[in-house]
């Protein structure tokens, strides 16, 4: 069995110390899968050309055997840089995510870099087969609307958990067992 790549871009104002990341790349130990977590340049005030060129540098192959997880700013990253990259990949999960629109209270310029540009959609569908979105109820970041709107967009999955906010640390959210979950599900697809 080939060894399966999970990639985990974070959000807006974090890192890959942040979170649930490391308790997530604790989970997979076991040699068969491998998860990469790049610290996004200047995640306090992000513009896309950066980040997508730290992708670059960062993940330079995938292939059928690549996950990636988003969450929130890195759910739209990821969708980005997979339709780059042009290559077709084993799936991904995107957390409190969101495209075409900025839901957030902060407005910035960097920020709206991320959502002017147009995404392909039918392209998204046949680079991600597997394509799976998780919201709570209760985010006060993204709301679930905006989150609900991307997997409708692209057809994916959608869980909607009644609690969990925006699944950060400061609301308690340092475990995952619901993306952890998913996860397995994929990789034994």
């Amino acid at each position: 069995m080939k060894n399966t790549n999970i990639y985990v871009i974070h959000g807006y104002t974090s890192s890959s110390e942040g979170e649930w990341f490391p308790w997530l790349k604790e989970q997979f130990k076991d040699g068969l899968t491998t998860t990469y977590i790049p610290n996004m340049p200047n995640s306090d005030n992000p513009y896309l050309e950066p980040w997508l060129n730290h992708l670059r540098q960062s993940i330079p192959d995938i292939d059928e055997n690549t996950i990636f997880i988003g969450h929130s700013l890195g759910c739209v990253t990821s969708l980005l840089y997979i339709l780059e990259k042009n290559i077709k990949i084993k799936g991904a999960i995107l957390v409190s995510g969101f495209i075409n629109r900025n839901p957030m209270k902060e407005q910035t310029e960097g920020l709206q870099e991320f959502v002017n540009v147009v995404l392909d959609i039918e392209r998204i569908k046949s680079l991600i087969p597997s394509r799976t979105v998780i919201t709570a109820t209760d985010d006060d970041i993204v709301p679930t609307e905006a989150t609900q709107k991307l997997a409708k967009e692209i057809d994916a999955k959608l869980i909607i958990l009644s609690s969990g906010k925006h699944f950060i640390a400061r609301d308690g959210y340092t475990k995952f067992p619901v993306l952890l979950n998913e996860i397995q599900k994929l990789i034994t697809e």
